[in-house]
């Protein structure tokens, strides 16, 4: 097994794989492969937008030096779990607002003492601020119309400001009237408005029709002049 991306992404072959923080535990159904003592489950870019936006060549990787993370979305936890594979050290807090994904969320964390799930709306995020602070990484995966709008108001209340953001944007959550190249140039502009411009647009397809994985940064870093990205 290679490492293939710091910290914690291996791959074998054309398959991506994450060391399992729970030997024996499948999280959701993904196949478990034994190496030299070690267990890592496969990280599938069909069944996960991070996994795809390796798969499309990804380089970014704003995942080096993260200390606190806010991912919001985080559904029933398969790509957060897969995180918390990566960052063992880190303070993963995963925000899901409909209760039944939430309480697969909270049954997985039991084991994995790295995750804080967190049952509330995204788009209040006043209402969990304290519980992460400000954090060096937000990810974002939710389906909302104001997806843009939802990061926004998260940047504002808990990134870092020489934090990083990765942005799964869902065009078809958002309209279906337009082109989703024409959705992705207008959140954009939007999201450069809010003081983020991108550093990575990777098209998700095949694995996530009509997705972009989108590697954000602030105009301005805090010492006044655009931050370099971390790596």
């Amino acid at each position: 097994m290679d490492l293939f991306r710091d910290p914690g992404v291996y791959r074998r072959g054309k398959r991506f794989y994450t060391e399992n923080m729970v030997p024996g535990a499948s999280v959701y159904g993904e196949a478990l492969v034994s190496e030299e003592g070690r267990e890592f489950r496969v990280f599938d870019p069909f069944h996960s937008k991070l996994a795809a936006y390796l798969a499309k060549g990804g380089s970014q990787w704003p995942f080096d030096h993260v200390d606190r993370l806010l991912y919001l979305g985080a559904g029933s936890g398969s790509t957060v779990s897969h995180i918390s594979d990566m960052l063992p050290r880190a303070h993963l807090y995963a925000v899901e607002r409909f209760p039944r994904p939430f309480g697969v969320l909270l049954q997985m964390a039991r084991s994995r003492p790295n995750l804080y799930p967190i049952l509330a709306d995204a788009q209040s995020p006043e209402r969990y601020r304290a519980l992460p602070g400000e954090v060096d990484l937000i990810y974002q995966d939710v389906s909302q119309r104001n997806q843009v709008a939802i990061l926004l108001d998260n940047v504002r209340t808990s990134l870092d400001p020489d934090g990083v953001v990765l942005l799964q944007l869902k065009t078809r959550s958002i309209t279906q009237s337009e082109s989703p190249r024409a959705v992705l140039k207008t959140a954009l502009g939007e999201l450069e408005a809010g003081g983020l411009v991108a550093s990575e647009t990777v098209d998700l397809a095949p694995f996530s029709r009509d997705h972009y994985a989108l590697v954000l940064e602030r105009a301005m870093g805090k010492r006044g002049a655009r931050p370099a990205h971390r790596r």
